[in-house]
């Protein structure tokens, strides 16, 4: 076999599988689609089928039936202030760290790495009680509070690959034409990290958004419960109403796709860029 055929097997190797890759993702959610515009005796009989009738009143019944409005706007609101909250004091903290000479660099960036190694279970007992002592168990606040401590470390790591491929003859310009420090960074390290703050807002807001232990810990008012306790609750009371249950899950899952495709070409770019070529 030549070097050209290899090279050519190679590709379509590589091809067919990220085709069947991309098909084990896509099915399901097909699937929970085409279901939810089903009716529940359809369902019943036959899991996987076309409707015979499209049942767009199953999206409105799990709405009211779930209380998903009041979801959406907790989950906004905690997953919107979260993940602004992570980007800017991630970005702060990598570039005070990379671009100046700040006291303690090593352990500072020992400190941050270390958050990784602390499982979720071992604080959430004595955060609790000491939520509990400062009045921010069912609030919004509390919340993101909880959420920016366990985003801070991975994203910190991932936004510190990116900035510090930065190219140093940037930084050294702008010092040399008299800028400062905030100057720098909101004038020429912001622009070149747009995809990945992108990146990293969009994480952090889809881990909000899934996020279940801390929310069903800390969140027991029904008016401020998210859209994953939301959807577990409406499963345990409507399981046998399998047409509802389906358009609720579409329901949960819509605006993180939206979200995806309107903001995709930046979040590929950040994922992908590990150093911005000047």
């Amino acid at each position: 076999m030549t070097q050209e055929k290899r090279r050519k097997l190679g590709v379509w190797v590589r091809v067919m599988i990220a085709a069947a890759v991309t098909m084990l993702q896509i099915i399901p959610l097909v699937v929970v689609v085409i279901n939810s515009l089903r009716g529940n005796d359809e369902i019943a009989k036959i899991m996987i089928a076309l409707p015979r009738k499209l049942h767009f009143g199953n999206y409105l019944t799990a709405w009211e039936r779930g209380g998903y409005a009041h979801a959406y706007a907790s989950s906004l609101i905690i997953g919107f202030g979260t993940s602004v909250s992570v980007a800017v004091l991630v970005g702060f903290a990598v570039y005070g760290l990379l671009k100046t000479d700040c006291f303690g660099k090593n352990f500072f960036y020992t400190y941050f790495v270390a958050g990784l190694a602390i499982p979720t279970f071992a604080v959430i007992v004595p955060l609790f009680f000491f939520f509990y002592k400062i009045n921010l168990i069912n609030t919004y606040f509390g919340m993101i509070l909880i959420y920016i401590g366990t985003n801070v470390s991975f994203n910190f790591m991932f936004m510190y690959a990116f900035f510090e491929g930065m190219p140093k003859e940037l930084d050294e310009a702008a010092r040399i034409d008299g800028a400062s420090e905030l100057q720098n960074m909101v004038h020429i390290v912001i622009p070149l990290a747009k995809p990945i703050i992108t990146s990293v807002m969009l994480i952090v807001f889809v881990n909000t958004w899934n996020e279940f232990l801390f929310s069903n810990t800390f969140l027991q008012k029904e008016e401020v419960r998210t859209v994953s306790l939301r959807f577990f609750s409406f499963v345990g009371k409507s399981g046998a109403d399998y047409g509802y249950v389906y358009a609720a899950a579409v329901i949960s899952i819509l605006p993180i796709v939206v979200i995806y495709f309107l903001m995709q070409d930046l979040f590929v770019e950040g994922m992908t860029s590990g150093s911005v070529k000047g």
